[in-house]
């Protein structure tokens, strides 16, 4: 939670916490800790790291891969599934680094981005969290919104301002300054967490916890970049593993509570009324293609995702921004 702090000293004998949280993905997992390996290995600033995997009750066999195969990761347990902000503010809680990563288990490091992510840190002390460059599986970097949700967002996508992958390349920019990074791949320093708190488990079981975060980092003073030449493989959807409609229903209540939490309750109903006007607008488009065979199917897709969001819209006026609120089942 947000007003959760974390007092456990900072010792200078570890520069890198590494958080992974992972269920039932034993190979993706098992490939992302040899990746990390392979990355910290060359490199002497950050061969004091400690990684963390948290184990959501998985079924699979993932726990005692892990203690076989990597003995050097300390692993926790749960009992039971739990969210992404609960099972990572387990990690924060007892993070020795100077920095902290948060890395989802379906993510591969490329090369050195590790240690190049370390080193920004280490010389721009302005910086309060960096991330590297999320891309595809195909190296095609992943296209992302890197500003603060604007609650004209829904009927305006312009606004969202996401990443041009061939503007980058061509100013060949060491760090971009950004809005927010996604929390598949987010260092942030440690002693911002005593300052600002934990994650929100109120996000919980996942989405916009990490948008949460950042906005609070930028609120208490700290930057936010991204690093172009950092590339993490992130092999999307695999974690979330559910339909398409069901991840768009969650995706859009957490937007309504971010909005709810930082912008009052004006803001949120104004983001609501966008979002029910775009996707009513959307589903009538969406009709005639039903006429169509051969788009019959894709466009019954895009309609279960559009009335999951206006499911969300008129289910989600229970949201509290000041106490515990249900799970955004």
């Amino acid at each position: 939670m947000e007003d959760d702090k974390n007092s456990a000293p900072v010792s200078g004998a570890t520069i890198l916490t590494i958080s992974i949280a992972t269920w039932n993905n034993c190979d993706l997992v098992s490939a992302c800790l040899r990746s990390i390996e392979n990355s910290l290995s060359p490199d002497e600033s950050v061969e004091r790291t400690e990684v963390y995997v948290v184990d959501n009750a998985s079924t699979d066999g993932t726990a005692e891969t892990i203690h076989s195969r990597f003995p050097s990761v300390r692993l926790i347990c749960n009992d039971r599934p739990m969210g992404f902000s609960a099972n990572h503010n387990q990690v924060l809680r007892c993070a020795k680094g100077r920095y902290v990563l948060l890395l989802n288990d379906d993510t591969v490091v490329v090369g050195n981005a590790l240690a190049r992510a370390v080193r920004f840190m280490e010389i721009h002390p302005e910086a309060g969290a960096v991330g590297c460059t999320l891309v595809k599986p195909d190296g095609t970097p992943e296209r992302i919104s890197q500003r603060f949700p604007h609650p004209l967002d829904p009927i305006f996508p312009s606004l969202r301002r996401k990443i041009d992958p061939r503007s980058e390349a061509a100013n060949r920019a060491e760090a971009v300054e950004v809005d927010r990074l996604s929390g598949a791949c987010l260092m942030v320093r440690r002693e911002i967490l005593d300052q600002v708190g934990l994650l929100d488990e109120r996000f919980d079981p996942a989405y916009g916890e990490d948008t949460d975060l950042c906005y609070r980092i930028k609120k208490a003073g700290w930057r936010i970049y991204r690093l172009p030449g950092a590339r993490v493989i992130h092999h999307r959807g695999q974690t979330a593993r559910r339909e398409f409609a069901e991840q768009a229903r969650r995706l859009q209540e957490a937007k309504f509570l971010w909005y709810r939490k930082h912008r009052g309750r004006a803001m949120q109903w104004l983001y609501k009324t966008a979002v029910m006007v775009a996707s009513l607008i959307q589903i009538a488009i969406c009709l005639p293609l039903f006429l169509v065979p051969r788009r019959r199917e894709a466009a019954r897709e895009k309609s279960r995702r559009l009335k999951s969001r206006v499911r969300a819209a008129f289910g989600s006026s229970w949201y509290s921004a000041d106490g515990p609120s249900r799970d955004l089942r």
